[in-house]
């Protein structure tokens, strides 16, 4: 999984079933 190297900002955790993943809005 290197492609979490290129974005590493803390977002703010959305509820729901993704928790820490990535937001698929």
């Amino acid at each position: 999984m290197s492609s979490k190297r290129a974005r590493k900002r803390k977002t703010k955790r959305k509820k729901g079933a993704n928790h820490g993943k990535r937001p698929n809005t």
